[in-house]
């Protein structure tokens, strides 16, 4: 016994140890002179122990995020002949980059501990890269080409647990609009593009045709976890909005700030000239003008574009393999939390139909979304 205590006494202060070096080596950062010391941080970040882990991540981001929103993380343009300073700019952003793949890699760790420091970084990652862009033009961004790959590590995690999915449904798709239609929009691409991998690979197998890989042709994905995960997420998602009010909860910002900005400077000119300046003496048809604003709306406060978001998600997930027992998931949940927020509900018939075909209690829950889509939707 006194021994396991030692043990654990000299662990806890190696440990102590570690962390005052992440400490100091993450303050030398403000010294740009010191950048090859995220090097070192990132050593520690790919440790064995999942506590030097969990502190050399949040050092790293601390540290990123700072130069993020300094400017420093900046494509370099003229890559053909760079500057000194852009040689450090290019490097620097190359160790960004490389920092949030290994952290969406631990998005897949054994270690709940890290699974959920890691989805919480790099959604606040999301946050920090879209307030970057728009504070340099001053224009609404969603910054998807971090959330993208983001939502892929998640949907393809062969360690997706109900830790992950309670922490990444209940704390952001359930709250914030953006998110939600933003994991709609890019889960239903990424099982598209599986599927349609899978396809090929199945033909070129089936046609016995002999190619020679060059090395970087994307291999197929696992269909059946990628349906799997995305169902345990998209059958827990339950805030969808029914009309346009409900669409006000933003991770990163409301559009409408950006557009109400524009539409307030447009509207004083309007009154004072005209639509067409100091020469307009007609007025536009009512109906015109009603086009006109609805144009002016940005997407993402458009109750249709959610609601095709979400469509396009559960009929690509539809098309994915699903074992009886998902089947008769979606079905049990098809007629409160499915049918009324799809943009065609009549796009479900072959679905419904399949479900049919598959017999016993599936076959009874598909009669039943089938009677709801002939009886509530004309069909």
């Amino acid at each position: 016994m006194p021994q396991a205590t030692k043990r654990k006494r000299s662990s806890s202060e190696s440990f102590k140890e570690v962390r005052q070096k992440i400490r100091a080596l993450e303050a030398s950062l403000s010294d740009k002179s010191n950048l090859n010391n995220i090097v070192e941080v990132f050593k520690y970040a790919k440790s064995d122990n999942p506590q030097i882990v969990h502190a050399a991540i949040h050092s790293l981001n601390r540290s990123f995020t700072s130069f993020l929103m300094k400017g420093d993380l900046q494509k370099v343009k003229n890559t053909d002949q760079p500057s000194a300073k852009d040689k450090v700019q290019i490097w620097l952003r190359g160790q960004y980059i490389d920092f949030l793949v290994h952290v969406r890699s631990l998005l897949s760790s054994d270690e709940p501990g890290l699974q959920l420091p890691a989805l919480n970084i790099l959604m606040n990652n999301i946050k920090s890269e879209s307030e970057n862009v728009m504070n340099l033009n001053g224009s609404y961004h969603f910054a998807n080409n971090v959330y993208g790959p983001i939502v892929k590590a998640i949907i393809s995690n062969a360690n997706f647990n109900d830790h992950l999915r309670k922490e990444l449904v209940d704390k952001y798709l359930n709250i914030y609009d953006d998110l939600r239609h933003y994991f709609f929009k890019d889960a239903a691409e990424i099982m598209e593009h599986a599927y349609e991998i899978k396809e090929r690979t199945t033909e070129i197998k089936q046609q016995k045709k002999k190619i020679k890989l060059s090395g970087n042709e994307e291999k197929p994905e696992n269909l059946s976890l990628m349906a799997s995960n995305v169902l345990s997420i998209l059958e827990n998602i339950n805030t969808m909005p029914t009309e346009v009010s409900e669409i006000d909860e933003f991770w990163t910002v409301n559009p409408g700030q950006y557009e109400s900005k524009n539409e307030k400077v447009k509207t004083e000119d309007e009154e004072l000239l005209g639509d067409e300046g100091l020469l307009s003496d007609t007025e536009e048809p009512e109906e015109d003008v009603t086009n006109k604003q609805k144009k002016k709306t940005h997407p993402l406060l458009q109750l249709g574009v959610h609601r095709r978001g979400f469509s396009e998600c559960w009929l690509k997930l539809l098309k994915l393999p699903l074992t009886e027992e998902m089947y008769r998931k979606v079905l049990l949940i098809l007629h409160k939390r499915i049918l009324p927020h799809m943009s065609e509900p009549k796009l479900l018939m072959d679905f419904l139909t399949d479900s049919y075909n598959i017999g016993g209690a599936v076959s009874l829950l598909a009669l039943n979304g089938l009677f709801t889509l002939i009886t509530e939707h004309n069909l």
